[in-house]
């Protein structure tokens, strides 16, 4: 690649989090890479926060924001005439690639329209994909439904029009939506890490702040899908001098309740758990996963799966809950995941069966209604069936929250209930080497590569007329009875 290309990156915020995380990182990998390969890039946010690293690149858009944070979403073409404008005087020039984030999700009304106008114009596009507004999320759903015009023009297909996809799932979802090969890309996130050298001196005093003969750390923000309820039941199973911990406290608003009800249910019956560690400790996270003897993921949804790789840059082994449509694509590169359990049995006994039924009959409606889909027959019984790892058990990461506590309970007031559980103890799993095998696969070199190689592709791409996947085909692939939990609710 030789030709110097002007890139303009679109995303709704630059506010912490795992988007704004791969935004950075394109920016640091695209500065390192050779010049031999140009590569001159701007990002355009509805917001830019001072603690954004590349503030020269960054330039906040008004009416780029979500549509719930601001008071006026202003059309698909006023939008895309101020992006333009903005990308226009930062690059000294059109840019000759849009690269916009998460146009689908449903968090900026005018966003698909946008999209839809720079492909009917020609523009290079690569539309990187993190989540889905298909996938779980009906509200975010039904604000793409809101401008008429580009109701039916979510995803374009044309040869300028390219969709980077993070994972082997979503990547064989495009495939079966017959999205050409040529124009969908997997594109793992790069992992990074910077293990500085452990300090032992750190590591001491954080496991004795946390009274830690041994520390379990989940490094997370509390949301709901990230399922803390499992970390509280490990807890309550803790053998003597244990300790579990998560790194960061809640900020949507709609979970903070619940995250002081888990809060609340730990002090009551003295649980070994610690919450937002990152939040309330004087030490920097490196030193918090040196101090860890073992990294704990029991979250029951996820985009990349960072959490299953980056432990083992810091020489860390991970344990919790496997999600095998994500991390098929890190076994298939040879890394070792085979400690990780997929479901969590609970006796059917301990379990409300009617309350249980009833809850996930409620949502299972209240989603399919949101989505504007009528429930099958047999929906109640395979969404059952799918939490049932055995006749007589029920996985506890399907339970709602009010579930879990009362199973949590009942091991912290009836010790002797623990003989029940197939699984009574958190182990360790043994340290492995796999770093080296993870930087090689996912390493910023190996991304940002990918990523210059992908560029030049569709900008040499001649322009196309300009087609329309059929509205409702991605829902299709994810609105199953068997994929619902109470969780993503």
């Amino acid at each position: 690649m030789s030709t110097h290309l002007r890139v303009a990156i679109v995303h709704y915020h630059l506010k912490r989090g795992g988007v704004t995380r791969v935004i950075e990182s394109t920016l640091r990998g695209l500065k390192q890479s050779s010049s031999k390969a140009p590569v001159s890039a701007v990002v355009l946010a509805g917001e830019v926060p001072e603690d954004f690293p590349y503030q020269e690149q960054a330039h906040a858009v008004e009416g780029l924001h979500y549509s719930n944070s601001q008071a006026n979403t202003p059309d698909p073409e006023t939008l895309l005439e101020q992006l333009r404008i903005t990308a226009r005087k930062a690059l000294g020039g059109e840019p000759d690639l849009w690269h916009i984030h998460n146009h689908s999700l449903g968090k900026n009304e005018a966003m698909p329209g946008v999209v839809s106008l720079l492909a009917e114009a020609g523009e290079a596009l690569l539309l990187q994909i993190h989540d889905f507004a298909e996938d779980g999320r009906p509200s975010n759903y039904s604000s793409n439904l809101q401008n008429s015009r580009f109701v039916d023009k979510l995803y374009p297909l044309g040869e300028r029009v390219h969709y980077g996809l993070i994972n082997g799932r979503d990547y064989t979802l495009f495939a079966e939506n017959n999205i050409p090969e040529t124009q969908r890309h997997q594109l793992p996130n790069p992992v990074e890490a910077d293990p500085a050298p452990s300090d032992a001196k750190s590591v001491t005093a954080i496991r004795s702040e946390l009274g830690a003969d041994k520390l379990f750390l989940y490094p997370v923000r509390a949301l709901r899908r990230k399922n803390l309820g499992e970390l509280l039941l490990w807890s309550a199973l803790a053998q003597p001098g244990e300790v579990f911990a998560t790194t960061l406290g809640a900020t949507n608003p709609n979970y903070q309740q619940t995250y002081l009800d888990w809060q609340s249910l730990a002090r009551h019956h003295h649980l070994p758990a610690c919450f937002g560690i990152g939040e309330t400790s004087k030490h920097p996270f490196p030193a918090l996963m040196q101090a860890a003897d073992c990294i704990l993921t029991t979250s029951i949804a996820e985009g990349f799966g960072l959490s299953f790789l980056e432990p083992w840059l810091f020489g860390k082994p991970v344990a919790g809950r496997d999600l095998p449509e994500i991390t098929a694509d890190f076994t298939q590169q040879g890394i070792n995941l085979d400690t990780l359990y997929r479901k969590l049995p609970i006796p059917a006994s301990w379990i409300q069966e009617e309350v249980l039924h009833a809850a996930i009959r409620k949502h299972l409606n209240l989603a399919y209604t949101a989505y504007g889909r009528e429930l099958g027959p047999d929906a109640m019984e395979k969404a059952i069936i799918s939490i049932r790892p055995t006749e007589d058990s029920y996985d506890f990461g399907a339970l709602n929250e009010s579930l879990q506590s009362a199973v949590i309970e009942r091991l912290a007031k009836h010790p002797e209930a623990r003989q029940e559980l197939p699984c009574q103890t958190f182990s360790i799993p043994k340290p492995r080497d796999q770093a080296r095998m993870i930087e090689e696969n996912f390493s910023l070199d190996a991304f940002t590569q990918r990523l210059k190689k992908l560029y030049q592709h569709i900008t040499e791409k001649p322009t196309s007329e300009i087609d329309y996947l059929p509205p409702g085909k991605i829902l299709d692939s994810f609105l199953m009875p068997e994929r619902f939990r109470l969780l993503r609710t």
